[in-house]
């Protein structure tokens, strides 16, 4: 599959909408590529006490601190080790940006 995906009809419309597909595990998942800021390798981060596992720590990004957020662990999916697929997927939410922890993008 590449890395960009397209919903052509959403309730009775045609619209055209890109999606970003990333990997966890044997499944594929999609986000808004509106939503993406970037895509970076996974650095190490700084962890922050008395968070939940899932939230992996924050890191300094060109000056805004953005909290890193593992999805194989939400989801409760098996852990692994990150590896040079490993990437960070950094997302622009309702103007705060946050980053999820993915095994891997498809395509971009």
């Amino acid at each position: 599959m590449n890395g960009m995906a397209t919903v052509t009809k959403i309730a009775g419309e045609t619209v055209g909408q890109e999606f970003l597909v990333f990997t966890l595990g044997d499944e594929e998942y999609g986000i808004d590529i509106l939503k993406v800021q970037e895509i970076r390798g996974y650095d190490q981060v700084t962890r922050i006490a008395n968070t939940p596992e899932f939230i992996r720590g924050v890191t300094n990004l060109r000056g805004v601190i953005v909290p890193i957020i593992d999805l194989r662990v939400k989801f409760a999916q098996p852990d692994v080790e990150y590896n040079e697929n490993t990437v960070v997927i950094v997302l622009n939410l309702e103007n705060r940006v946050v980053g999820i922890v993915v095994d891997g993008v498809s395509d971009v």
